[in-house]
C-alpha cells in the first residue's frame, strides 16, 4: 500500500471516529433533560403537573432533590401522601407521581416512581424517570 493511500485511510478513520463521536453526544444531550434540582416546597408541588405555573418543570427538579437527598425513603405510604398528594398510579408494589413534560434537547415527560417494599407499608427506592415524548406515542 503506498503512503498516500495510507495516510488517506487514516484520516477516513479519524474523521469517522470524530463524526461518531459527536453523533453520540448529541443522542445524549438529546435525551437528558435540561435542569438540575431544587428544594422541595409542599405547597409549589401540590399544584398541578403541566400547570402554566410550571413552565420550567419544577415539579421535576423538586423530585430530583427529594430522590437525591432520601427524603422519600423509609417513609410510609400515608407520610408519602400527606408530603405529595395522592399518586397518579399505583400498580404492585409502586406509585408514580406525574412531574409533566420537561425540556432538553428533546422534550422528556418525567414521573418520579416509588417502589414500596412487598406490603406497600414503606418505600424502599425513588427515581425520576424520563420519556422523549416521540418515545411514549
Amino acid at each position: 500500500m503506498s503512503l498516500n493511500k495510507f495516510k488517506l485511510r487514516h484520516r477516513l478513520l479519524v474523521l469517522l471516529f470524530f463524526v461518531a463521536l459527536a453523533g453520540g453526544w448529541l443522542l445524549w444531550n438529546y435525551k437528558r433533560p435540561a435542569y438540575v434540582s431544587m428544594p422541595f416546597d409542599p405547597l409549589v408541588w401540590k399544584q398541578p403537573a403541566d400547570s402554566p405555573s410550571d413552565p420550567a418543570c419544577v415539579r421535576s427538579t423538586m423530585a430530583l432533590d427529594l430522590v437525591e437527598k432520601g427524603v422519600l425513603d423509609g417513609k410510609s405510604a400515608q407520610q408519602v401522601t400527606e408530603l405529595l398528594g395522592m399518586p397518579h398510579e399505583q400498580g404492585k408494589g409502586y406509585w408514580s407521581y406525574h412531574l409533566g413534560q420537561c425540556p432538553g434537547m428533546g422534550w422528556n415527560d418525567s414521573d418520579l416512581r416509588l417502589a414500596f417494599d412487598e406490603g406497600m407499608t414503606r418505600v424502599q427506592g425513588a427515581t425520576v424517570e424520563h420519556v422523549t415524548v416521540a418515545e411514549s406515542r
